[in-house]
């Protein structure tokens, strides 16, 4: 079992040392600063984890380096990473393998050194949970002959979402998730304000029902209010900044950060908006869909068996 280094201790390092502190690991972690702890809910992990005084104080060729330092996003869309490029540097030439979690443009990432990358697919207040039951595995490996990390085996068993492929590709998922995130939240509020003012109960349980009658009350398709955070502004500022200034066609993409800004503004006189809510669906849910969706099904063609005949046995479209 690998010795592993955590390099950048936010709220992504900290999530991954814990969760893999937790799954048996020894486990060290190197920052320049001095970060806050934020997940006090596992004070006592926190005290197992050792503070390294160099970043390649554990170099060896079982240990894996697990970068995690943050990008910077200008308001007209310009991704700094001067800082993730800092800590690639630092580990040149280690014996150790490196992996690399932090959010880079797919364009940007011929031009850094690492072994794996390993985007991280993680909400900020379930984090550790997230990383210790990961909802996605996406490995984009590059010509390395360094070995494999062995959590990420262990990642693998315990997710059905798995996704192998270039460094580039796992970026473009990276992306796409989060942009797919941001988009539905700016739809579903742009539309919940079309149907009415949320400046009353009654009015929002009005705007609620229409809007969860078809989203059915699902992660980012509830009304309320415009997304925020760590991620999903700058990332969706980073991505249609870059590919706009290649004359790649965003206009979308341009529109629903424009509908959240606008919305964000609009919920200042509106507190009553709720939290936008954000989580992976939990698998007994998903499977409680799938069991409703087939029951439907059954009852639908036992109902009318002429649509499944068509369809199933002449197959036609119907």
């Amino acid at each position: 079992m690998e010795r592993i280094v955590v390099v950048g201790f936010g709220w992504v390092g900290q999530a991954n040392a814990l969760a893999l502190k937790l799954s048996g690991y020894e486990v060290g972690y190197f920052d320049i600063g001095t970060p806050k702890h934020h997940y006090d809910a596992y004070a006592s992990t926190y005290a197992k984890l050792t503070r390294l005084e160099t970043v390649t104080a554990w170099d060896g060729e079982t240990t894996c380096y697990i970068v995690a330092v943050g990008d910077r996003v200008a308001e007209d869309g310009t991704q700094d990473i001067s800082s993730i490029r800092a800590a690639l540097d630092s580990l040149k030439g280690v014996l150790g393998t490196v992996v690399l979690r932090s959010t880079i443009l797919p364009d940007t990432l011929s031009t850094l050194a690492f072994d794996y990358y390993v985007p991280e697919f993680l909400h900020e207040k379930l984090a550790v949970e997230e990383s210790l039951s990961p909802f996605f595995v996406v490995v984009g490996k590059t010509t390395t002959t360094k070995p494999e990390p062995s959590f990420l085996s262990l990642w693998r068993e315990k997710t059905p979402r798995i996704f192998n492929g270039t460094p580039e590709e796992a970026a473009y998922i990276k992306y796409l998730s989060n942009l797919w995130n941001a988009v539905r939240i700016a739809f579903v509020n742009e539309y919940g304000d079309v149907i009415g003012t949320p400046d009353s109960k009654e009015s929002l349980d009005s705007i609620e029902r229409v809007v969860n009658f078809v989203m059915r009350g699902e992660p980012y398709l509830r009304y309320g209010r415009a997304f925020g955070g760590h991620c999903l502004p700058k990332d969706m500022r980073a991505f249609t900044g870059w590919y706009a200034g290649k004359g790649r066609r965003v206009d979308l993409l341009q529109g629903a950060y424009r509908a959240n800004e606008a919305h964000a503004k609009a919920q200042e006189q509106h507190p009553l908006l709720p939290e936008w809510f954000s989580a992976w669906p939990l698998p007994h849910l998903s499977g409680f869909v799938a069991l409703r969706e087939l029951a439907f099904s059954l009852y639908k063609n036992i109902r009318d068996p002429r649509q499944f005949i068509a369809r199933y046995v002449l197959r036609k479209d119907v």
